[in-house]
């Protein structure tokens, strides 16, 4: 007879990471729930990244490391297979430059499902550690506001409220249509189709820790970049939910913008400010025009 089936599949992708990925193997490894499977996704980095993942999985049974022989799948792609692989009812997520900070992460999170099966998924707060030289600023924390001990479907479309690190969620809610593959994240996509099947539960406590560094491939881009990215995926959230949500994502993306036109000011980037500024009234007209006029005549007498 095989193996038993694990309760919680942990899908881990990895493109050279060499540096952390074997912290946050370790950090899998540490939880007080040990009825795991670590599906380690290497998608042909060009540092030691696959031999640390073959190191751990030689060492560990419950590890399996799924290879790009043939170049690299990217992100959606990478992620898809692993999905696919998972044999447990419960899928967590961890990229190979993060780690798991609470050693009792997935004991909570199963215990909480369990509890309520109304629930689709849960998450909680993840600290951001900013390893990039020049950065001395000490990021504020991801996660619900305080308080909270569920979030709807509209809550999730007002706020990025958790950071993928932080999530589990029931195996049978985790979806991929085609539209997906061809946005430039998979997180938040994730959390509001699973949320049209039940609400997210909050875990009241720091869970895991998100490492912002050279070699990200969020972080370095511009504020404009973020915007541009920003504004497509939103498009694509309004063509692919229910019709009363529109105007909510309109809202959403239009203070998204906002956050980047603060950025663009902050650096000085005065055309990417005027872009961005013009995308986020675009977005909302009617909250930046007639809602806050003043806050909108504000930013552009800041740009010019």
């Amino acid at each position: 007879m095989g193996a038993p089936a694990p309760l919680v599949s942990v899908l881990m992708l990895t493109y050279n990471h060499a540096a952390y990925l074997q912290q946050a193997i370790i950090s899998v490894q540490a939880q007080s729930l040990q009825a795991w499977e670590l599906l380690i996704g290497e998608d042909g980095s060009s540092d030691h990244t696959a031999t640390i993942a073959h190191q751990a999985a030689a060492a560990d049974a419950r590890i399996r490391v799924f290879s790009s022989p043939s170049g690299s799948l990217g992100f959606h792609r990478n992620f898809g297979r692993l999905l696919e692989a998972a044999r447990g009812p419960y899928v967590a997520f961890l990229e190979g430059d993060d780690w798991w900070s609470e050693t009792r992460k997935l004991q909570l999170q199963v215990a909480l499902l369990e509890r309520d099966p109304s629930l689709a998924f849960c998450g909680g707060r993840t600290r951001v550690l900013d390893e990039r030289l020049g950065c001395s600023d000490v990021p504020p924390p991801i996660g619900p506001a305080s308080g909270f001990l569920k979030l709807s479907l509209p809550q999730l479309i007002d706020a990025y409220s958790f950071h993928f690190s932080s999530v589990l969620m029931r195996r049978q809610v985790v979806e991929l249509p085609p539209w997906i593959f061809r946005q430039y994240c998979l997180d938040r996509p994730l959390y509001l189709l699973a949320a049209c099947h039940g609400d997210a539960g909050v875990i009241d406590a720091e869970l895991s820790v998100y490492r912002l560094h050279v070699g990200g491939a969020w972080a370095p881009l511009s504020p404009l970049q973020k915007a541009i990215r920003s504004r497509s995926l939103f498009q694509t959230f309004r063509h692919n939910f229910p019709g009363k949500f529109h105007s909510r994502f309109s809202r959403s993306l239009s203070h998204i913008l906002w956050s980047y036109l603060a950025l663009a000011l902050q650096a000085r980037r005065r055309r990417e400010a005027l872009v961005i500024l013009a995308m986020g009234v675009s977005a909302a007209p009617s909250l930046r025009l007639f809602h806050e006029p003043r806050i909108t005549l504000g930013a552009f007498l800041r740009i010019i």
